[in-house]
């Protein structure tokens, strides 16, 4: 075929088959095929509102278009003016009818999203999408032991009679997702360099999507530099113990949203994505209920042989949970409260869907396998609802349940919105929300009515840990009659100083080389009798809770009624803590933090004392932070006084800021928190057009509603819960698709 009949549409351009093997033998250039292959695309879109219309051009011709204008003279303009003049009424009537069909039909065009795809989608891409989604579903259930040997800088805050902390639930987490990451990446590289050129349309490309590559550009150049900053490089790529998530596993979840924006454009994909939600979420619900029953899923001998090689199979037997608070596989039962509240406004949005397509396709032809999945996928999905946020209360994470009920009342209001506009189909919503309902209410009365431990455990998480609301002043009383309630405990010289919140105040000195004297709040001497066990004691009932041990090794153990003693070691002439009898410190920490926090340190089961020391450290984390896996090492440990105040012991170690936000300013730096705040408030502003605003009307539209809804979910719940490896990748992924949806870009049909 001639060159000129190639670019002139002189031949059978409308089959494809023809079109595809002219343009194979034409020996053009992939410019001029692209060129070539929109010229089609957009001839066919224009017959197509030409027989939809009845042969009127309903085409909107832009200006980019290479069409050959014919220049019309003032004559002509003139007469063409004269005749419309004489033309008949009901011709202008006919005229303004088919201006108006036009316009209508442009408005529908831009309030839809999908748009119908003449040229091949890739299936690549598809494959791409599957199995994103596919591991996505699994990733939360993945369990393998992992030993981790202790270094010398971890035992300061780690203990193990073995030298190592064995984790079956984080490690392996975060290794699936860097190698899943690194995949994705290569993915990225051969298509970019070897595939794309023959198919440009593809969403990271586009205008609106830079954006997001900047700002997750940014906060990637950030975690690195910080990580190179690092003073605990051993800590920063793959993270602290008990804790893994480290510089490769949060640049994994950079690289998921990334290629879910990527890859979930069409509607195969976004079908994928539907069932893997759905599934993963009915998944974590049996488990969860199973787990509360007495039948956990990690501690089943036949579980036991995939979490552990064959020769630990016996060690893995004995796996057993050291709470009673159900976690299933997400190694704590917050992570698992924040995994609920990601899923159920999620989850619920596709169950509307599903039942949606029940009602609206089912007198339609089709195979049977196509009307299983459509029942299948509904039952599912209100199971999977109802269940979701009964594993939030089994959880008694007190953020899981009630992020649910946040996600479930913002939902509520939107399909509230949707109904009275009409945006929705009315009978399926009010099936949706009368099934999870009725199978939430009905399961969740049974509970309480028939099991002591649900009820109990309900009242508990929604009274965030207590039944009993109590001041802090009357918790220190009570705490008084059998504890010495520290205020403060500081070094003075060679002495220690004790304060408690009555206004009492002992202070300790050593008396010669094994004896010790002790001053009263007046500094006069107190009287002191020995124990059986070697302990100073006092009759002074303002002190009788508290003794005092000096040992040979140059050691004052500190008894103050706890589970635990304080322990000095005396070094350079003053009193050092002495930390996992393992080293010195040489000053006592205390709380700096806001005073906001510290008239309540024990507040949101202490995480106010976590949050205001953690934020008395950002000073040295503005431009850049301590890099991944650090916190551990720069939080103010062995705070006594507020240790004791919070959790009732002097030797809790502080692994994680208990705040997503605070996490991300320790780990990379304040500016790499506001990179962040921005691209999570760049979704609420796109999102708040797109689904509440302006909604557009098309199948994904409950997608669009449950990823929205999802993602502000997670954003609240992470005030009170950290970024973890069992929840963010997942996060992540959802953000991704979210991003995607709400963008107004068009969705391709590939069904």
């Amino acid at each position: 075929m001639k060159r000129e009949d190639l670019l002139d549409f002189n031949f059978d351009w409308r089959d494809d088959a023809v079109f595809k093997k002219a343009l194979k033998e034409s020996g053009l250039s992939e410019k001029e095929k692209l060129r070539l292959r929109d010229e089609r695309m957009r001839r066919l879109e224009l017959e197509e509102l030409k027989e939809e219309s009845g042969g009127y051009d309903d085409y909107d011709y832009d200006d980019d278009d290479e069409e050959v204008i014919k220049e019309v003279s003032a004559e002509e303009t003139e007469e063409a003016s004269d005749e419309a003049e004489k033309e008949a009424p009901d011709e202008k009537s006919d005229r303004e009818e088919r201006k108006n069909r036009k316009a209508e039909k442009k408005r529908e065009k831009e309030n839809s999203v999908i748009v119908a795809i003449k040229g091949d989608y890739p299936i690549r891409k598809k494959a791409v999408a599957l199995m994103m989604c596919i591991f996505m579903a699994i990733l939360p259930y993945v369990t393998y032991l992992h030993p981790q040997p202790l270094t010398k800088l971890t035992q300061k805050y780690f203990s193990s009679n073995t030298g190592s902390i064995n984790d079956w639930f984080l490690f392996q987490k975060e290794f699936f997702v860097v190698i899943a990451a690194f995949i994705l990446i290569g993915i990225f590289i051969v298509e970019e360099f070897f595939i794309e050129k023959q198919w440009k349309d593809i969403p990271l490309r586009k205008k609106d999507m830079k954006l997001p590559l900047i700002l997750v550009g940014v906060y990637a150049l950030l975690l690195i530099v910080s990580g190179i900053c690092s003073k605990n490089p051993e800590l920063v790529l793959m993270g602290v113990v008990k804790h893994y998530e480290g510089l490769l596993g949060v640049l994994g979840y950079l690289i998921i949203f990334l290629a879910a924006i990527n890859y979930f454009c069409d509607t195969k994909s976004l079908e994928f994505f539907s069932w893997a939600m759905i599934l993963t979420t009915l998944a974590c619900s049996i488990f969860g209920v199973s787990e509360y029953l007495g039948y956990p899923l990690q501690e089943n001998d036949f579980f036991a042989h995939f979490i552990a090689p064959a020769e630990k199979y016996e060690y893995a037997k004995t796996l057993t949970s050291q709470s009673e608070n159900v976690h299933i596989t997400f190694f704590n039962s917050n992570y698992l409260g924040s995994f609920c509240g990601l899923m159920f406004p999620l989850t619920a949005a596709l169950t509307v869907e599903s039942i949606r397509s029940v009602i609206k396709r089912w007198n339609v032809r089709m195979s049977l396998f196509a009307r299983i999945g459509l029942v299948a996928k509904m039952i599912f999905g209100i199971f999977g609802t109802a269940g979701i946020a009964v594993c939030a209360v089994l959880s008694n994470s007190t953020g899981g349940l009630y992020s649910v009920a946040g996600g479930a009342a913002i939902l509520l209001i939107i399909y509230v919105i949707y109904w009275f506009r009409g945006n929705i189909s009315r009978v399926s919503a009010l099936i949706t929300f009368v099934c999870i309902g009725a199978v939430l209410a009905g399961g969740f009365m049974y509970m309480m009515k028939t099991n002591d431990d649900f009820r109990a455990r309900f009242d508990k998480v929604v009274n965030n840990g207590s039944a009993n609301n109590t001041t802090v002043e009357d918790y220190r009383k009570k705490m008084a009659k059998k504890h010495y309630v520290l205020k403060e405990i500081k070094q003075d010289g060679s002495s220690l100083v004790l304060d408690d919140f009555s206004g009492n105040t002992i202070t300790v000195s050593r008396k010669g080389d094994d004896g010790l004297e002790f001053l009263d709040t007046e500094g006069n001497i107190l009287k002191a009798s020995v124990n059986k066990d070697k302990f100073f004691c006092f009759k002074d009932e303002r002190y009788k809770n508290c003794k005092f041990k000096y040992t040979s090794e140059s050691k004052l153990l500190i008894d103050l009624g706890y589970s635990k003693n304080l322990i000095f070691k005396y070094e350079d002439d003053k009193f050092k803590p002495f930390v996992h009898g393992l080293y010195t410190q040489d000053t006592i920490n205390s709380y700096k933090g806001p005073e906001f926090f510290k008239k309540d340190l024990s507040a949101l089961s202490g995480r106010f004392f976590i949050w205001g020391a953690t934020i008395s450290i950002l000073d040295d984390c503005l431009l850049i932070g301590k890099g991944s896996g650090s916190f551990v090492t720069v939080f103010p440990q062995y705070d006594y006084a507020s240790l004791l105040e919070v959790y009732e012991t002097p030797g809790m170690v502080v692994n994680k800021p208990h705040n997503w936000y605070l996490g991300v300013a320790v780990d990379s730096g304040m500016v790499s928190l506001m990179v962040l705040l921005t691209l999570l408030g760049a979704f609420l502003v796109k999102g708040f057009k797109t689904v509440i605003l302006d909604p557009v009307d098309d199948r994904f539209k409950h997608l669009r509603i449950g990823t929205y809804v999802s993602v502000i979910a997670f954003m609240v719940v992470g005030i009170v819960n950290d970024s973890y490896v069992c929840v963010s990748p997942v996060f992540w992924f959802i953000f991704g698709v979210g991003w995607y949806a709400v963008s107004r870009n068009k969705v391709v049909e590939t069904d």
